[in-house]
């Protein structure tokens, strides 16, 4: 395993990357070797924001796609459901014949447990930055805020979803490291990929689908060897809830301190650090 910078990690990986799209999904993979891993990016994202993990492990075989409707990944023929969104997971790992462990990070975590409860087969799941609480039934300013955001933002010609200024903000407030330059290359990271979707109403029916689940509703359905990895300082992905789903699912928590709901920005070499333990577990 690599460790340096996170910024080292992300060009590391750059350079080692390689698309071969998966049916219409738009696919990267690094590594020829090793473990096969899964990697499945959160709400809004895209393949980018997990690089850092994939660039610690370079004796591991990551593959990472573009969510439906996000990057460049056309969106489904049905609505952005949580339910269609595990469907087609579980029909592209079963396309790809298979993986030895599938890691999702925040809405990805939501994603991989529907898509377990849909047929989904793997030995080994890492929930990264879980979602286990709702923020539908949340009454915060910022739920209200968010919610209001989605449903203006949704309606055709809006350039709402996609505003510079708004995804700043929201970088400002996931960031929670002091060092400038990480915080800057967050900022960049963000600004440059946020914003990539099909349509506004891809974005918005992702989001009902990210805020009114949890990674709690699939308890059943999560394998025997489940870790979950969890930030002390999350807002979006509370420490309690980590802590509710280890108890009820016996899942292996790790614990990063200092550190918020952008521990694939922030700390990926200690998300590698777990993720390597455990495949060798």
């Amino acid at each position: 395993m690599l460790k340096s910078s996170p910024q080292s990690l992300f060009r590391l990986a750059e350079l080692r990357l390689r698309r071969e799209d998966v049916g219409s999904t738009a696919t990267w993979h690094l590594g020829d070797g090793g473990p096969k891993v899964l990697l499945v990016h959160g709400f809004r994202g895209d393949h980018h924001g997990l690089l850092g993990i994939a660039g610690a492990l370079p004796e591991v075989r990551f593959t990472i796609p573009d969510l439906p409707g996000f990057g460049k990944t056309p969106g489904l023929e049905s609505d952005h459901s949580l339910k269609n969104y595990g469907r087609w997971l579980a029909d592209f790992s079963a396309s790809s014949r298979g993986y030895d462990l599938i890691l999702g990070h925040s809405f990805g975590s939501l994603v991989v447990s529907s898509a377990l409860s849909q047929g989904l087969s793997v030995e080994k799941v890492a929930l990264q930055n879980p979602i286990t609480t709702r923020a539908s039934e949340s009454s915060s300013l910022a739920n209200r805020l968010a919610d209001r955001y989605y449903e203006r933002g949704s309606k055709a010609g809006s350039n709402l979803l996609s505003s510079q200024l708004v995804v700043r903000g929201m970088s400002i407030a996931l960031a929670k490291t002091k060092n400038p330059m990480l915080r800057r290359f967050i900022h960049r990271q963000h600004s440059s990929y946020f914003s990539v979707f099909e349509s506004n109403q891809s974005v918005a029916e992702g989001y009902k689908a990210a805020s009114t689940s949890s990674v709690l509703d699939f308890v059943e359905h999560l394998p025997k060897k489940l870790m979950a990895i969890a930030g002390d300082k999350d807002l979006v992905a509370p420490l309690g809830g980590q802590q509710k789903l280890a108890e009820l699912a016996g899942a292996d928590l790790r614990v990063i301190r200092g550190v918020g709901h952008l521990t694939h920005y922030e700390r990926p070499s200690e998300v590698a650090s777990h993720l390597s333990e455990f495949l060798v577990a």
